[in-house]
């Protein structure tokens, strides 16, 4: 069942909107193998269009309904899709550009059938192509088999113990992965989920009371925002908060048990898994500060570098059936000849199987769950007519964990602020990838080998 701020969706209401999308997306020539982009906001008509999609063998291309017009033009290209569902604003630039997609706004469908883009996926078993930001600075579609998305949902729905009877709330972006395995899983047991458009502490603990929230599920900035709120204490029928998309620390969770009840527990994984590969179940013993044991049919191993001073910490390592099998045009050069995902994430695996995510590899920055990579980010900001260099990197930040913080080096004579380098950012870059500080240096810290040391650079005042 699924449930939204403005009325209930039973299950026959819901497969009315499947069916009803079908019919749609089928009358404009969509198909089995084809890349449809959904970038539309959280909603029920959301769900619909994805179920339908994946009903009629298609391919779903989500995308979060932030993203700027310059990204969504990239992913329309990249992935080759035949149609876009999109922001009216979006669909609206975007048209005179691709005169052969078919586009519609506000994913109303406007009629006629799609005549262009060669986004026809040939890969058998291909579901989603859900794009992440890579170290070269542009998104990589990640492909995700129908196995991995229906691991993603029904593992985690069975770790965590949900069940028909459970209402779960939850103000995660649909298109985000973590937002994804929330509704397969809510679906897989017949659970009553709650949807909202977007993050707010007030009317996510308004709608957790109405609706008699048993879970919730969100990054750590909203449980630390959502314990800043004294209606907190009004939602203690919560029996299992969970947590993920960046670590939520050793003092999170116990405070969310003291102050509210129930359980709070965390997972890891990332787009490359279609989902998590670790989660804690709610009574696993000393479960904080970890993100619990390998998720149902994945193995996890250390490759121990020795890295952090630690033998025993390395690269975390995945294997099983939700492994991508690669990327849009590419293979998945992170994944070994026998099928071993290098995450990138440094972590230990105790004895008794729990893991530990202790840093990254890789400079990625987690701002309130979502992840920036500098690459990205220091493209659109060496763009600015005033700046000769840049390097970006995160700051730490108490509401959103970590922060995106540019440091440029500016041509003889500029001075722009730092509003003038923000708004130049705005149209190539979603909201919470845009720097968040700006810092004027003489000069970068380099190596011997011309190399940006992120780790040099001075912490912003």
């Amino acid at each position: 069942m699924l449930v939204t701020a403005s009325g209930r969706y039973a299950s026959k209401m819901l497969e009315r909107h499947i069916a009803g999308a079908a019919r749609e997306l089928e009358a404009a020539g969509i198909g089995p193998g084809d890349a449809v982009v959904v970038c539309l906001p959280n909603d029920v008509r959301w769900a619909a269009l994805v179920l339908a999609l994946a009903r009629l063998g298609a391919v779903s291309v989500p995308l979060n309904v932030a993203s700027a017009v310059e990204e969504i033009a990239y992913v329309l290209e990249d992935s080759g899709a035949r149609l876009a569902l999109l922001p009216g604003g979006a669909a609206h630039s975007l048209t005179p550009r691709y005169p052969g997609r078919l586009l519609w706004p506000d994913g109303i469908a406007t009629g006629g059938r799609v005549v262009g883009g060669d986004g026809m996926i040939r890969r058998s078993g291909i579901t989603t192509i859900a794009y992440t930001s890579g170290t070269t600075g542009r998104p990589k579609g990640v492909l995700q088999s129908d196995r991995a998305v229906h691991l993603g949902g029904t593992s985690m729905a069975r770790r965590l113990g949900w069940e028909s009877d459970d209402v779960v709330v939850t103000a995660l972006p649909l298109a985000h992965s973590y937002g994804t395995n929330v509704l397969n899983a809510a679906l897989s047991v017949d659970a009553t989920l709650v949807i909202l458009p977007g993050f707010d502490e007030t009317r996510l603990l308004t709608a957790a009371r109405r609706w008699g929230a048993t879970v919730l599920a969100g990054v750590p900035t909203m449980y630390r925002r959502l314990l800043a709120d004294p209606l907190v204490r009004s939602i203690s029928g919560v029996r299992c908060a969970v947590s993920a998309g960046q670590s939520a620390g050793p003092e999170l969770g116990p405070r969310w048990e003291r102050e509210v009840g129930g359980a709070f527990v965390e997972g890891w994984g990332m787009t490359e898994l279609g989902g998590f590969a670790a989660l804690a179940a709610p009574d696993l013993a000393n479960r904080h500060g970890t993100v619990g044991t390998a998720a149902p049919q994945a193995t996890l191993r250390v490759d121990p570098d020795g890295q952090g001073g630690d033998s025993r910490i390395g690269e975390l390592v995945v294997t099983g059936p939700m492994v991508t099998p690669g990327y849009v045009g590419a293979t998945a050069d992170c994944v070994s000849a026998d099928g071993w995902l290098r995450t990138g994430d440094l972590g230990t695996i105790g004895a008794d199987g729990v893991v530990r995510v202790v840093g990254r590899a890789k400079d990625v920055i987690l701002t309130g769950g979502f992840s920036v990579y500098p690459a990205e980010v220091e493209r659109v900001v060496a763009q600015h007519p005033d700046v000769r260099e840049v390097a970006v990197a995160a700051v730490a930040d108490s509401a959103r964990g970590e922060i995106t913080c540019a440091w440029i080096v500016l041509r003889p004579g500029a001075r722009p602020t730092t509003t003038q380098i923000v708004d130049f950012c705005r149209p190539h870059l979603a909201t919470y990838k845009l720097p968040r500080q700006v810092v004027v240096l003489p000069e970068l810290p380099l190596s011997s080998t011309g190399k940006v040391l992120r780790r040099e650079l001075p912490v912003p005042a």
